[in-house]
């Protein structure tokens, strides 16, 4: 399981720019990300991220024999990521969808865990397929994936935390799910 069990704050965010071998980034929204865990680990701060495993991440450009530049998209399979071999659910579309966590600390980062769709089993491997890509309703079950999802990752790594920092709006939905848990205390 986790090497660390109380951390003070869990990041949130839907990209991590850690190397450029590693495709989880578009541009300054994942340089931020990558800056903070790597800063967190070099003067060991308590702090783990949460993200999201990306089959294809973000697009690499490319220029055509005429000049015009091109999107292409790879798939990328990473030797580097630890499997923590912990799974959890969230539903997507009224259907239970599995997303397996992987841990990252291969860059000089702080933990690191990714959620992933694309496993045999699930119906939905695509949502986990491109960073910003396809089309809106993928968004919403990213941002699913991710808030939810982490938030219940936390939860079976058996990882405490005290403070949640969701950056941009991407992990509005660990709020939703950090209510739903209160609620369900009460109740």
């Amino acid at each position: 399981m986790s090497t660390q069990t109380n951390p003070s704050v869990a990041y949130f965010c839907m990209e991590y720019g850690l190397d450029q071998s590693f495709k989880a980034y578009a541009g300054g929204l994942g340089i931020l990300a990558g800056d903070y865990m790597k800063g967190a680990k070099d003067h060991n701060y308590p702090i783990v991220g949460l993200g999201i495993k990306w089959k294809q991440g973000y697009t690499d450009q490319r220029i055509d024999p005429m000049g015009k530049p091109y999107d292409t998209y790879h798939n990328y399979d990473y030797d580097f990521m630890e499997d923590t071999g912990v799974s959890v659910t969230v539903e997507i579309r009224g259907l239970e969808v599995e997303c397996k966590v992987w841990k990252l600390e291969a860059f000089g980062n702080a933990p690191l865990y990714l959620l992933d769709t694309d496993i045999p089993g699930n119906n939905d491997t695509w949502v986990t397929g491109q960073l910003y890509g396809w089309f809106g309703e993928e968004r919403i079950a990213q941002e699913i994936v991710l808030g939810i999802g982490g938030v219940r990752a936390l939860r079976k790594l058996g990882i405490a935390v005290d403070v949640y920092h969701f950056n941009e709006g991407h992990a509005l939905f660990a709020g939703f799910e950090l209510l739903r848990e209160k609620w369900k205390k009460k109740r």
